[in-house]
């Protein structure tokens, strides 16, 4: 079966900001209309508890992956050439800084309200207004955008040109009004114009959806309530641990999950259909906050060049990986460039020694290196659901101790990484996250992730300050399209000299299924909720 093309996302893996979950080589096989159930079941799977399900609340992978079922974007984006497909939107213009379209009729929402270009343009608003705290500000909207509706028309306009404007308005997830007016109202509940609706949310567990009738305005045309194929019910299971996750789809106890790792060649050889795509697997993030020692710019710059990145990749991705070439590695990708080559420091132990030597840090007595009277304590964040990721944690605290840092490693599930990194009420309880991943397939995602107000104002968790990348990504945040690639290219190697984030390894990751299929390849290891199809 062809992939179709797939609605695009700003992903905040928590290992999108996810902690990315690995997953096979074979395009999808098999499956025709033909072999499609009539009002099936599926199941799949998510890695993190999803939290709080409002759409424009919250930026979790884990939340994504529930919310492509429940609520639509404008437009669909094709993961290989980034061609645009309707969706909400049955036709669109892009100006540059304004943008237009025309959605089609009929679209109703769960609650039986009509969903209109007024709708749309609500909330676009919505996330334009800093009261709200929504993460997609400055992520996917600028906090220049002005939203308005004329009849079926919605047109956007921001006061600068803005890159990639079409691809981060048209792939936000849309809330019908009363979730706009009611924000708590689809905390553990739905309100979208999507395929299905929430009918059970058991925390740390499950969430159950059910088809809705009289839905026809799938992405690309492609789906309605009465497709064949596409299920009645759909169940999303929280599952934490990467070896379960490959017995239950082996096993056929649940449809569709990603795998990856020491678990991928025994799922690979049994011949289960899979799809493949692209995260970042390994990210060192250091905490900016100015109580700990890796403000310093010496002491992360020593960290990272104490470690060999090279064998951190191996050991991190158990030699399936491969380095990362800059911060946005999704597909599709809105610039090709190589952002680390030539800026990252070479693996020298002797030298990182000295770096810190020359920064003023001198060991004591038990050889911890301290200065101004701080140690050098590391408080580190890592994975501990695989074998390979706890041994890179392990790589790395036994090179950081010889450097002379007191190393703390705290390892949990995606869960525990979340809640004591990025969404850590302490912002000085962690000093490294090698376990935590902010990903995206356009790199204008990053800014309020990398730069700005810090938390609770702001989603800049690491405290980051780096007046160059906020000097650059202000300039390429002006610019059209690719335009603006070269001069990303240039705030992400920003972020880099100064050691401030250092993008590590990426994997081939591979979404297996197993009596289902779906139209379109997972961007991020998030299927789109209409385009799943459970077999007979």
């Amino acid at each position: 079966m062809k992939a179709r093309s797939v609605p695009t996302a700003a992903l905040v893996t928590i290992g999108v900001l996810t902690v990315a979950s690995c997953g096979s080589t074979s395009d999808p096989g098999g499956g025709t209309s033909g072999d499609y159930a009539q009002d099936g079941s599926f199941t799949a799977i998510v890695n993190a508890d999803p939290g709080n399900l409002h759409p424009l609340i919250t930026n979790l992978i884990a939340t994504q992956t529930v919310n492509t079922y429940t609520n639509d974007s404008l437009i669909t984006v094709d993961p290989k050439t980034r061609a645009i497909g309707p969706y909400l939107a049955e036709k669109w213009t892009d100006e540059g800084t304004a943008l237009t379209f025309t959605l089609k009729k009929g679209i109703t929402c769960e609650d039986g309200s009509t969903f209109t270009a007024q709708t749309a343009a609500d909330n676009i608003n919505w996330v334009v207004d800093s009261k709200n705290g929504s993460p997609w500000l400055g992520a996917s909207v600028p906090e220049s955008t002005v939203a308005m509706a004329d009849g079926d028309v919605l047109t956007v306009t921001t006061a600068e040109p803005a890159p990639f404007l079409l691809e981060r308005i048209g792939a936000l997830k849309l809330a019908c009004k009363a979730a706009l007016d009611d924000p708590t109202s689809v905390r553990n509940s739905s309100n979208g114009t999507g395929l299905f609706r929430i009918t059970e949310v058991v925390a740390n567990d499950h969430v159950t959806l059910e088809r809705r009738d009289g839905y026809n305005w799938g992405p690309n045309g492609e789906t309605t309530s009465d497709t064949l194929g596409v299920p009645k019910t759909v169940t999303i299971k929280v599952v934490t641990d990467p070896a379960t996750s490959a017995n239950l789809v082996l096993t056929g106890s649940v449809n569709a999950a990603a795998v990856g790792g020491p678990d991928l060649e025994r799922v690979e050889s049994t011949g289960l259909d899979s799809m493949a795509y692209t995260t970042l697997s390994g990210q060192f993030i250091f905490n900016h906050n100015a109580t700990l020692p890796t403000n310093d710019k010496a002491v992360r710059a020593a960290l990272v060049q104490s470690i060999d990145l090279d064998d951190y990749t191996e050991i991190n991705t158990g030699e399936k990986g491969f380095r990362a070439t800059a911060l946005a590695v999704v597909d599709p990708r809105a610039c090709d460039y190589d952002s680390v080559a030539g800026v990252l420091p070479k693996f020298d132990m002797a030298a990182a020694k000295k770096t810190l030597s020359d920064a003023g840090w001198r060991p004591g007595p038990d050889g911890i290196l301290s200065k101004d009277g701080q140690p050098l304590n590391l408080n580190v964040i890592f994975n501990n659901t695989r074998d390979t990721t706890s041994a890179a944690a392990e790589y790395a605290l036994t090179q950081w101790k010889e450097l002379g840092a007191k190393v703390e490693l705290r390892g949990g599930d995606n869960n525990f990484i979340i809640s004591n990194s990025f969404a850590a009420k302490d912002l000085t309880s962690w000093s490294v996250s090698i376990g935590l991943t902010v990903q995206s397939d356009t790199p204008s995602i990053f800014v309020p992730y990398f730069s700005g107000p810090i938390p609770p104002e702001g989603v800049n968790f690491a405290s980051m300050n780096n007046a160059k990348y906020t000097e650059l990504a202000t300039k390429a945040s002006g610019l059209p399209g690719q335009e603006s690639c070269a001069v990303w290219k240039e705030a992400e190697q920003a972020l880099f000299v100064d050691s401030d984030i250092i993008p590590v390894s990426a994997s081939p990751n591979y979404m297996f299924f197993n009596g289902a299929e779906s139209l379109y390849v997972p961007s991020g290891g998030i299927l789109v909720g209409p385009g799943v199809r459970v077999l007979e």
